[in-house]
């Protein structure tokens, strides 16, 4: 039995603790086959057997994403880029908005996103008034970087009936100036007003940005990925038609919205972890609070300056214990999105009340984002080993804002990974993008180091070191998923997916991760990138 492919002469960094260095793999039907030293491997190669010399480069186990948005992605690629390192002002953001329009047919929506009112040059969001003065008559709708708000147009107001008389609705703000007119900004579920009334995708839209999307997490070394939100069948049956037409670019593992999806998932009897390697079933997820960066994350004391604001809150309490005991009957895995430690403390109270009423033996339940703890929520997590699903690039992109936003107290437990892996609680690594870009070295070298965009240190004492980061974006990812016995380390019998960078990134300093580059990227031990 000879082997498939032979990489050899490599810094093979393995995460495997049983050997956590070598150099060499052999892959057997995408499979690795052993893992060993230059001899031992070259003796599985056969006549037919590709033979690939690494030239001391270094190899990982391919990168798992484990929240992010591969569909909003992919879509995103199409649309204004209003990020501050494509779009810096506010007369930036309006010119890419007025080339849109211009291109577009008559009375489609222009759709931007990525703006981020802390690095504007103005200082604020955007208004209606702002695109107005470029928008015509075309409805348009530009979304803040952290996907929590939006900011419309008059047109696509008019469009949906809202006006000065238009209440907020529930778990949801509309934002007005001082004579109580709407201003255009939405925020949380006020934002459904308007997106309800944006023409839906086709499957085959949704087929094409997912694609996209994970053309550039391949070029990235990102390998996995959960899809951190299903809301309608269409996107499931997008998913299945790209698994059936094996044309599905990266692993994958959904993550399905309580709101939309529970009641389908209890009638047709779907459970956690259905499915194969390449795309599964994973956990019911509800989004129980906003932002940091927004100040709509949902906070136990008001935000600085504003003494009335503790964010937001979509459900109450009994409204969690509700979602999360019928997910626990069905025995599926849950997931919550909570930023503010008063949401992170109403989710762990459902999950306790809900695993108590039906026990799992192995939930690995988990908190994505879980961004401000507090130390009796960290022992609450511990108890009820909660994983954390945090990004760390957040620090990097989002950490001048959180600056501002909170207290040197509750930042010194933001995004708290040092103190999670000292309580022995899985972190789990992931961008969230498009909210941030997927960079995994940005995301490691945030870890690391708690380094700003501007250079500040926010809450230095949570950095790991470079293993403890790999390892978040490598075994616990895999750990995230139930699948920790066929991926997220190079060992034998597990999957042969592989990355090849161009620098060890325990011998980089630590402030240059970003600059690892992949060079090679390979899925069931065949190349599906290569610098």
């Amino acid at each position: 039995m000879a082997a498939d492919v032979v990489l050899l002469n490599g810094n093979v960094l393995t995460m495997d603790p049983e050997r956590p260095r070598a150099q060499a793999i052999a892959v057997w039907r995408g499979r690795i086959l052993s893992v060993g030293d230059n001899d031992a491997i070259r003796a599985e190669a056969g006549p037919a057997t590709r033979v690939i010399d690494l030239g001391g480069r270094t190899v990982l186990p391919g990168l798992n994403d484990n929240h992010c948005h591969p569909m909003g992605y992919g879509f995103a690629l199409d649309s204004v880029d209003a990020s501050p390192t494509a779009a810096g002002t506010l007369a930036e953001i309006l010119e890419r908005f007025r080339e849109a329009a211009r291109r577009a047919t008559p009375g489609a929506w222009i759709r931007g996103r990525g703006y981020d009112d802390t690095r504007l040059d103005v200082r604020r969001h955007p208004t209606r008034w702002d695109l107005d003065q470029v928008t015509g008559d075309h409805p348009a709708i530009l979304t803040r970087t952290c996907g929590h708000m939006s900011v419309v147009n008059s047109k696509a107001l008019q469009l949906a009936g809202i006006t000065r008389d238009t209440p907020d609705p529930e778990g949801g703000r509309i934002m007005r100036d001082e004579h109580g007119e709407p201003t255009g900004l939405l925020q949380e579920r006020a934002q459904e007003l308007v997106r309800r009334l944006i023409p839906e995708p086709t499957v085959e839209d949704i087929k094409r940005a997912l694609v996209a999307a994970g053309k550039q997490f391949l070029a990235m070394g990102i390998t996995s990925v959960a899809e951190a939100g299903i809301r309608k069948p269409e996107e499931l049956r997008a998913y299945q038609e790209l698994r059936r037409e094996q044309a599905l670019p990266v692993r994958t593992y959904l993550m399905m919205l309580i709101d939309d999806m529970l009641d389908p998932v209890e009638r047709l009897g779907l459970r956690t972890g259905l499915g194969d390697e390449w795309l599964r079933i994973g956990p019911l997820k509800l989004l129980q609070d906003g932002s940091g960066g927004g100040r709509t994350a949902l906070m136990s004391v008001p935000y600085p300056g504003e003494p009335d604001n503790y964010g937001i809150a979509v459900y109450t309490q009994e409204q969690l214990d509700e979602a999360f005991r019928r997910v626990a009957r069905l025995g599926c895995q849950g997931a919550a999105h909570a930023i503010g430690d008063r949401a992170i403390e109403m989710i762990l109270t459902a999950y306790e009340r809900a695993l108590a009423a039906y026990p799992q033996p192995d939930p690995r339940w988990r908190i994505e984002h879980c961004g401000i703890l507090r130390p009796d929520l960290l022992d609450r997590m511990q108890r009820l080993k909660v994983l954390a699903v945090p990004q760390p690039a957040f620090v990097y992109y989002l950490g001048d804002s959180y600056l501002r936003n909170f207290t040197e107290e509750q930042l010194a437990l933001s995004y708290p990974c040092r103190a999670w892996l000292d309580r022995g609680i899985v972190a789990v690594g992931s961008s969230d993008t498009p909210v941030v870009p997927a960079h995994p070295w940005v995301n490691i070298r945030s870890a690391v180091t708690r380094l700003t965009q501007d250079g500040q240190r926010m809450g230095p004492q949570q950095a790991v070191t470079v293993d403890e980061a790999l390892r978040m974006f490598t075994l616990n990812g895999a750990y995230g998923s139930f699948e920790e016995r066929i991926k997220g380390s190079i060992a034998p019998g597990k999957l042969a997916d592989l990355i090849v960078i161009d620098r060890d990134p325990r011998e980089v300093e630590p402030e240059e991760l970003h600059t690892i580059r992949n060079e090679l990227t390979m899925i069931d031990g065949n190349v599906v990138y290569e610098a």
